[in-house]
């Protein structure tokens, strides 16, 4: 299968980061782009698919960089563990996914405080309006 490269520009469009951030991101090892012999970036499929990941975690469940560095290299080193055949670092491995779990379980629930009392002002407000309404309309209706 042919693998496709990316401009910066290019993968800019595609994932909403800008450049800046792009190369931010490459400066602190969370994606490495080849490079062309006139140094221009060019990223893959699969550094896109890493930069998706990493504004799911930080946007979605509001990992911090070291934490999306963390969860990437877990990922990468379980990844590698599989191809190697080595199940020696399972254990290891085990243990640190159901951190990561646990986080984003966390994550969820703080998630979920913050939706129940959205939930709960837009009531009040719908609530606020309605009986505003009707005060309004006994009003026009008074004159």
């Amino acid at each position: 299968m042919e693998e496709n490269f990316y401009k910066i520009e290019d993968v800019s469009t595609k994932t909403g980061f800008t450049k800046r951030c792009l190369r931010y991101y490459e400066d602190v090892g969370l994606v490495i782009p080849k490079r062309t012999s006139g140094s221009y970036r060019l990223y893959s499929d699969r550094d896109i698919e890493n930069l998706e990941k990493i504004k799911d975690l930080k946007e979605s469940l509001g990992f911090s960089l070291k934490q999306v560095k963390e969860f990437l290299f877990l990922r990468t080193s379980i990844i590698d563990m599989f191809a190697a055949n080595n199940t020696s670092d399972a254990e290891m491995y085990i243990d640190r996914l159901k951190v990561q779990i646990n986080f984003i379980n966390e994550k969820e629930k703080s998630l979920e405080r913050v939706k129940k009392r959205c939930c709960e002002v837009l009531e009040e407000l719908e609530d606020f309006k309605r009986n505003k309404s009707i005060d309004g309309d006994d009003i026009n209706e008074r004159k």
